[in-house]
């Protein structure tokens, strides 16, 4: 019969750690009808020595409580604006670069008109512009737990982030515990899948008769929030296109988690004990819960602010590295929960998100777009107009509307 790695897709997160672990490369990492990737065993390379099977820690990995919370931003100006949030995770793979260490985390490039969101290593500062930003579609691992390891056995320092099941995966895949690793996990909602996001791409280059050769799910020009930004390509012109989450479609249905795997709903590691050293992610509602920083400059709300959540005397010690790289002040868990609920349970699934893949897989992305203008119509009109209000008009607004 062969070796078989899960009974349910529930029960599969494609962490990548079988395939890393096989020595054979029997295990290949295949979409479904869905677009989802699950592990694929070839059963002419395999042997049936289970060290696959084994390697699958999904649901029963080891789970830390969080010991401490902070408010933070980076200090660098620079580093603040390029990422989604405080700046938080630049601050800590700098460290970690400077002093030849090499950090891991998810770059999204383009390759004629088509995305690949996909993890990589980096070894120089120049380079780490490539993990900067949110990426809200699930990332290939590919075979970096691989150079990860190696990184480790050479004794340099590795800071692998991800979201908490793909750090899971691999300290699965590593099996002892390495003093030159730290892991970073995310605040995950949940992942679509790379071909939803690809059929999405798709209508963008169509609907502008060119190319999308840059993605940001999240651009500050507008101010820190959910705000995106692409860059089309049409022969010899670039253009950059600024618009809210709130009219495009793969947003929308992501932020209203209809789009994600079927795992993501009842995920393990969306609670209060989490899997890495740290976790990271937006401090939203922080003008309610610190009101006292208010006027504070070092804490500009237009650029961002990450909140962070040490869980392991490992993640105390990477927090001892960068403190002269952040700002920060100590916050309290139940206050970043408020609005990050992944902190205290996995998305529900909405009686929509099977119909949604149903349309996508029947009639193509254009099916989803005719659907989305359908049912999110009244929400397209009102941010479209929203869209077309100055910025310092808008500042205003939020000002009036806080009183």
């Amino acid at each position: 019969m062969g070796v078989v790695l899960f009974e349910n897709k529930s029960d599969c997160c494609a962490c990548g750690a079988c395939l890393n672990v096989c020595s054979k490369s029997a295990i290949s990492m295949k979409p479904d009808a869905e677009g989802f990737l699950y592990p694929e065993i070839d059963p002419n390379k395999c042997v049936e020595c289970g060290v696959c099977k084994r390697v699958c820690k999904y649901k029963t990995s080891d789970l830390n409580a969080v010991e401490s919370t902070y408010a933070v931003t980076n200090r660098d100006e620079k580093q603040i604006m390029k990422a989604a949030s405080g700046g938080l995770f630049s601050a800590a793979a700098s460290v970690i670069l400077s002093d030849g260490g090499c950090v891991f985390g998810a770059t999204l490039t383009f390759d004629s008109g088509h995305p690949d969101t996909h993890h990589i290593m980096v070894e120089n500062k120049e380079d780490l512009w490539k993990l900067q930003g949110s990426k809200y579609v699930q990332s290939r691992i590919g075979r970096t737990y691989q150079q990860a390891k190696e990184c480790l056995q050479h004794g340099r320092t590795v800071l692998f982030s991800g979201t908490p099941c793909q750090i899971a995966g691999l300290k699965s895949y590593l099996g002892k515990v390495y003093e030159n690793l730290y892991t970073m996990d995310l605040i995950c909602h949940g992942v679509p899948s790379a071909e939803f996001f690809d059929g999405y791409i798709q209508e963008l280059n169509k609907k502008y008769r060119g190319k999308v050769t840059e993605y940001k799910f999240r651009d500050k020009t507008k101010g820190w929030g959910m705000n995106t930004a692409f860059e089309i390509v049409r022969g010899d012109k670039k253009t950059t296109i600024f618009k809210t989450a709130k009219v495009q479609s793969y947003l929308s249905l992501f932020y209203d988690c209809k789009i994600f795997r079927e795992n993501c709903y009842s995920c393990p590691y969306a609670g209060s004990s989490r899997v890495g050293d740290v976790t990271i992610g937006d401090y939203w509602g922080i003008e309610k819960e610190h009101p006292e920083l208010d006027h504070d400059l070092d804490f500009d709300k237009e650029k961002g602010i990450s909140c962070l959540l040490i869980n392991s005397p490992k993640g105390q010690e990477l927090f001892e590295l960068i403190e002269n790289q952040i700002h920060f002040v100590p916050s309290q868990f139940a206050k970043v929960a408020k609005t990050n609920g992944q902190l205290k349970a996995p998305s529900v699934m909405p009686m929509e998100r099977n119909n949604i893949l149903d349309i996508n897989r029947r009639n193509g992305y254009e099916g989803v777009e005719r659907y989305f203008s359908r049912k999110y119509r009244y929400q397209i009109l009102l941010y479209t107009g929203y869209d077309l209000i100055p910025q310092k008009v808008r500042k205003r607004l939020k000002k009036i509307l806080k009183r």
